[in-house]
């Protein structure tokens, strides 16, 4: 299983978008058996997503999440644990202890767009899963 933590400066990133490297650790049998960092970029949150997407990663620990973002990582394979703040290490490794890490209330739910006909654009966790083939609800 591959655990990873969105990071800035060490530290678990407020938001993805503001994370500047992702620290990923491999874990078998409950024991982490390789670290590896990948450095994102000032590239914005599409980029960020696309290097995610070719890591494999099981389990994301980040801050802040939106509900669209979360839709979106789910999509790519990946469990998002919100709400995670301090050293990334010590984040990852209390997961890996059994430890609970993160907050679920530190997803953020936007605010409805009054202009958007679909009522979903900006957050398809309003519509059904697998929204693409089915109407959206209202």
């Amino acid at each position: 299983m591959k655990v990873a933590a969105a990071v800035k400066d060490g530290k678990i990133a407020h938001t993805i978008a503001e994370s500047t490297e992702v620290l990923i650790v491999t874990e078998e049998d409950g024991k982490p058996v390789a670290k590896d960092t990948v450095a994102l970029g000032e590239k914005g949150i599409t980029s960020v997503l696309f290097q995610l997407s070719q890591q494999n990663i099981d389990i994301l620990l980040a801050g802040e999440v939106g509900t669209a973002l979360q839709s979106t990582l789910r999509m790519l394979g990946m469990h998002v644990l919100p709400g995670c703040t301090g050293d990334a290490i010590d984040c990852i490794a209390g997961l890996l202890s059994g430890e609970k890490v993160g907050d679920p209330s530190k997803i953020v739910i936007p605010e409805v767009d009054e202009d958007d006909p679909m009522n979903c654009m900006h957050d398809c966790a309003k519509c059904m899963a697998d929204c693409h083939d089915r109407a959206a609800q209202k």
